[in-house]
């Protein structure tokens, strides 16, 4: 088989192909078996992990080895695509509100207000002030101020605290108002971009997390590979089928190029003539 023929072979192929409803090139209980098959076959996944941690360890070497800036390894257009759509981009107002409202933002801003309030007492020096103004001699001076500190330690910390913790969710609210705010859009959007011209202008190695994150994230990607993504995995499959299972493989795909066709074709017609490609020949004609 020439490259003609090897490229009139994908054409058909693809022909063919394009016809056939997806339920029959890949009826869907094969297809939850063999999926079910690949994530059980213990000796497979003990063979694929040397070659994933090998692929990883060479991607991460790479990019720690870069330090050109990330825009300098993206195109021009793709760097511009990335800020408009970072400053397109607008927060889901259900998904902002839920991750304000967790205890630990409401936690993180009580502290805030704490220590911004605690620094405002000790440079302002209120209570020395105060004080100042009493007709006290140097030693009752600083019996007062020992006593105050002793309050605040002891008592008003506390009581501050305390106050804080239960004021802070009436701070979320007003922070979701602010991040929801339709005056405070335009603002938002360019602090997003802002965010996105910052990370373009850094190497691409300082973007990598440390080897100890990285190696968790592996372990967590490879875990994820053998797990199943969905709790009812089965069910959805099979709710897919139902629906488009009468579609076609052309519904679904776009028609190859002559380009694409040269491409699968050229290493087609390599192997049919090479040595195993002549043994596959002479035992298909021998049955």
């Amino acid at each position: 088989m020439n490259d003609q023929q090897a490229q009139a072979f994908v054409q058909g192929l693809e022909a063919w192909m394009r016809e056939q409803p997806l339920r029959d090139l890949a009826p869907s209980e094969q297809l939850k078996a063999l999926v079910e098959e690949f994530r059980q076959d213990d000796a497979l996944w003990t063979d694929l992990r040397p070659r994933f941690e090998r692929a990883w360890e060479w991607v991460e070497r790479r990019l720690r080895a870069e330090q050109r800036p990330t825009r300098e390894v993206l195109a021009p257009e793709t760097s511009a695509r990335l800020l408009d759509a970072l400053e397109q981009l607008e927060p889901d107002p259900e998904t902002v509100r839920a991750f304000l409202r967790s205890p630990a933002i409401e936690e993180m801003l009580g502290e805030v207000l704490y220590h911004g309030i605690s620094e405002f007492l000790s440079k302002a020096d209120l209570v020395g002030r105060i004080v100042n103004r009493l007709p006290v001699i140097g030693p009752i001076r600083k019996k007062v101020m020992a006593v105050f500190k002793d309050e605040w330690e002891v008592r008003l910390e506390a009581q501050l605290k305390s106050f804080l913790g239960q004021s802070s969710g009436k701070a979320v609210e007003r922070m979701i108002e602010h991040v929801l705010s339709e005056q405070n859009r335009a603002g938002f959007s360019a602090a997003r971009r802002r965010v996105g011209e910052h990370l373009l202008a850094r190497p691409v190695s300082s973007l990598i997390p440390g080897a100890e994150t990285s190696a968790r994230a592996r372990d967590q990607v490879w875990e994820s590979l053998r797990q199943a993504a969905l709790r009812e995995e089965s069910q959805l499959l099979d709710q897919v089928y139902q629906d488009h299972g009468a579609d076609t493989w052309g519904d679904w795909t776009w028609r190859l190029t002559p380009r694409a066709t040269e491409f699968f074709a050229r290493p087609l017609a390599r192997f049919l003539a090479s040595a195993q490609g002549q043994a596959w020949k002479v035992a298909g004609e021998g049955e």
